[in-house]
């Protein structure tokens, strides 16, 4: 094993213990509002910053560990495929988006989709377990909490990205 793989498999181990704290600090604090499951996605950070420092890969890489740790330490077998889904959904579009370079859209707005698609993507694995119709009254709040969670975090994102200089 050469050097450079060394500190890249070091580089996202921590990004991944990162990523965990992150998901672990928010669970500590549940928003009161009335609809289960919604969330900041303080840990959606760390895998933005990843997408555009190392790319898709380490950022599919270290969000897949995160979701099974969490599904180990936190949830169950049900919510990892709810997260799996909203990852792997979102991640593909955000990659995908980033590299039409002549788009140049901001990193504000890839992270906006992205947690749009994170929501719907769990939203298809609800109608798939319970049926659409069970859910479908939830989606427009599961729409509108991701857009509010992917601007958020597209914020900071932006602003980490400019202290990183990336």
């Amino acid at each position: 094993m050469h050097k450079t793989d060394v500190k890249k498999m070091a580089e996202y181990a921590l990004f991944t213990a990162l990523a965990f704290i992150f998901s672990y600090i928010e669970s500590l604090f549940p928003l009161p509002i009335p609809f289960p499951g919604i969330k900041l996605g303080l840990a959606n950070l760390v895998i933005i910053i990843l997408l555009y420092r190392s790319g898709f890969a380490a950022a599919l890489s270290v969000s897949l560990i995160r979701n099974v740790l969490n599904a180990f330490t936190f949830g169950s077998l049900f919510g990892l495929f709810y997260s799996l889904a909203g990852s792997i959904l979102s991640l593909l579009a955000m990659e995908g988006l980033r590299r039409i370079k002549p788009l140049n859209l901001s990193v504000i707005t890839i992270s906006s989709i992205g947690g749009i698609l994170h929501n719907a993507g769990q939203f298809l694995v609800a109608s798939f377990l319970v049926g659409a119709e069970a859910v479908l009254p939830y989606f427009p709040f599961l729409y509108f909490a991701g857009l509010l969670a992917g601007l958020l975090i597209g914020i900071f994102g932006k602003i980490c990205l400019k202290k990183l200089k990336i």
